[in-house]
């Protein structure tokens, strides 16, 4: 009896953990999208979440965007505790309408719900339409399993096209089989189920869900969008379409043709002209999203924009194409997507959210970020879009390409301290730090926040012990075509910087970075991703007090591996003990079996940062 006994308590113990990994369980997902005809389309979903902890909470709630040509037909929503009884019941009269902001011109508004259950486990029932009347130009994906650590029962996908409309689809990480049939009327009838999805657990550095959850895609080939046909079934096709929008969009006013040619006729280069027109861009207009018309894809005229003094990102790219066309310089308009680096290359189809511009000059290539040309400098391509692929849309129709990243030693913070230590503990530190390219752009920020938030955020970033800031400056470098950075420099008196225990002082090496180990896993399942990859330069000088000699030196750190490098030295002359560490992240997406030497990483990260210098009184 004993025997089975601990047999029990171990399956117990074992299903608790189990049960701890699943955060949702999809009941039930079922998803019918009915396209009557090449503009109207009707989407039906029924979505039944079982949420088992306060981690999934975020599928309690509901939000649509809805506009004059999308609208919610109906919505219904009940909550049921884990004995059956009904705790909650919604409708769609108790969605709050909201738009999307005063600072945005659109035609659209969400209607959302927002509820926190109030206990675990309960189950979420979801059953809305909504209709569609500017066109069949993108479909929900088929993707039940809502993120990591849930499970699905059951699920099913139904597509209704019409016969022209040649429906493509591709599956992604499923075994998952698509039927296809007429029906009567001669419309196109696909369906696709998945059922019984166990759960992916999430794991430190994965990529991200929608990389790796089983998922159906599926787009139109020939649409109709507002009124405009088009064509996804290539990149070519789609980048023509595209094109085609801003094909009229382009002419400027005599007026302004006339103030170009009298601010870059003396220029001597085309990158000379281009850093004219950028600032010109800066210094005239401002950004506004604005999502009207032809659903957000159709600029504004170049003139328009011009008269207005503002833009979206498509309305200030294509007067900047415009303007840089009128002076001979060569440009493309570029659609991106500023979240998702990777696009599904092999399957033609709108997955962008945002626009830039290409300018290819002789030995160079620069891309433009008209959204915020006040803010970021010219030929910095910013984190949002660098090492993303895009399309470029020109004459010849749709190219993809890949935008350039920056190695992780350009990225670089270098950090310096001068540290005056005193006998009871306290000092003085003397700080000087440079940021370049992505810790510039961390910092950049700061540079439109009042002197009090400044000083307030960058004596936060250290790791010093009852600090005050005395002096400070930040100085802003981004000169076009160099490399942006931000210079730091400050005077921090702390009242207790070391701990002092009887005769021994112990002075913290870490001042201004810190490292965390991410937790051991038996088996690795998913790739290593790691998207940001840089370098940290701290150089610390301290200066012995007085009556204090060293008594021990931390042991140098040194360690290199396929995912960076950390290395940290001591040395020691006369009464200054000088302490160098470096650390370098390389981003990359690596096989599952690096993720130890993360591991180890990061543990020499976090050794070398905890590290103290020991000192003892004479």
């Amino acid at each position: 009896m004993r025997k089975y006994a601990i047999i029990l308590v171990m399956l117990v113990g074992w299903l608790s953990v189990a049960a701890q990994t699943v955060d949702v369980v999809v009941v039930e997902s079922t998803t019918r999208v009915e396209c009557r005809d090449m503009s109207h389309m009707r989407t039906t979903y029924h979505q039944v979440y079982r949420l088992m902890h306060e981690r999934a909470k975020d599928l309690a709630n509901f939000m649509t965007m809805c506009s004059k040509w999308e609208k919610l037909v109906d919505f219904s929503c009940q909550v049921t505790d884990a004995q059956g009884k009904q705790v909650r019941k919604f409708k769609k009269g108790d969605l709050k309408r909201s738009d999307l902001s005063s600072n945005f011109m659109d035609d659209y508004f969400t209607l959302s719900l927002d509820y926190v259950p109030p206990t675990y486990p309960i189950t979420i029932e979801f059953n809305w339409t909504e209709e569609a009347s500017n066109g069949c130009f993108s479909f929900p994906a088929f993707a039940p399993l809502p993120s990591y650590n849930g499970t699905v029962e059951h699920a099913s996908y139904e597509l209704i096209v019409p016969s022209q409309m040649q429906c493509r689809y591709q599956c992604q990480n499923t075994t998952a089989t698509v039927r296809q049939n007429t029906l009567d009327d001669g419309r196109i009838r696909y369906e696709a189920h998945m059922d019984n999805l166990p759960a992916i657990e999430s794991e430190p550095y994965a990529p991200p869900a929608r990389e790796i959850v089983p998922r159906i895609l599926w787009a139109p080939s020939k649409f109709e969008f507002h009124g405009v046909p088009g064509d996804m079934s290539s990149w070519q096709a789609f980048g023509a379409w595209c094109h085609q929008l801003r094909s009229d969009r382009q002419e400027l006013t005599e007026d302004l043709k006339a103030r170009l040619h009298t601010m870059t006729d003396t220029c001597t280069t085309a990158r000379s002209k281009v850093e004219t027109i950028y600032h010109y861009l800066a210094q005239t207009t401002r950004y506004v999203s604005i999502q009207l018309g032809i659903g957000g894809w159709q600029p504004f005229a170049a003139s328009e924009v011009c008269r207005t003094g503002f833009g979206d990102c498509k309305g200030l790219s294509n007067y900047m194409c415009a303007m840089l066309h009128e002076v001979g310089v060569p440009a493309n308009y570029v659609v991106i997507n500023s979240h998702r680096p990777r696009l599904v290359t092999d399957f033609p189809s709108n997955q962008f959210n945002h626009v830039i511009v290409q300018v290819p000059l002789p030995g160079d290539t620069l891309w433009l970020e008209c959204t915020a040309s006040a803010h970021v400098p010219l030929g910095h391509v910013h984190d949002g879009i660098a090492g993303n692929d895009a399309l470029i849309c020109d004459d010849d129709g749709g190219h993809l390409v890949k935008l350039p990243n920056y190695a992780p030693e350009q990225n670089v913070q270098r950090s310096t301290a001068h540290i005056a230590l005193q006998p009871d503990g306290s000092a003085v530190l003397d700080i000087s730090q440079r940021s370049e390219r992505r810790q510039y752009e961390d910092l950049m920020s700061l540079t439109q926040r009042t002197e009090q938030q400044r000083r307030d955020a960058m004596l936060g970033r250290l790791n010093v012990g009852m600090a005050t800031l005395k002096d400070f400056k930040l100085e802003e470098h981004k000169d076009s075509y160099l490399t942006p950075h931000i210079d730091v420099n400050m005077q921090v008196e702390s009242r207790k910087l070391v701990n002092i225990t009887g005769s021994r002082m112990f002075v913290p090496v870490g001042i201004f970075h810190s490292a965390t180990v991410p937790r051991a896993l038996p088996k690795r399942a998913q790739l290593v991703d790691i998207d940001y990859g840089y370098q940290d330069v701290d150089t610390l000088m301290v200066s012995l007090p007085e009556g204090y000699e060293v008594e021990a030196l931390p042991d140098a750190v040194s360690l290199t591996n396929a995912l960076g490098e950390v290395n940290q030295t001591f040395t020691q002359h006369e009464n200054q003990v000088t302490v160098v560490t470096r650390l370098l992240i390389r981003n990359g997406l690596y096989p599952a079996d690096e993720y130890e030497n993360l591991r180890r990483l990061k543990t020499a990260a976090k050794k070398a940062y905890d590290q103290r210098i020991v000192l003892k009184r004479k």
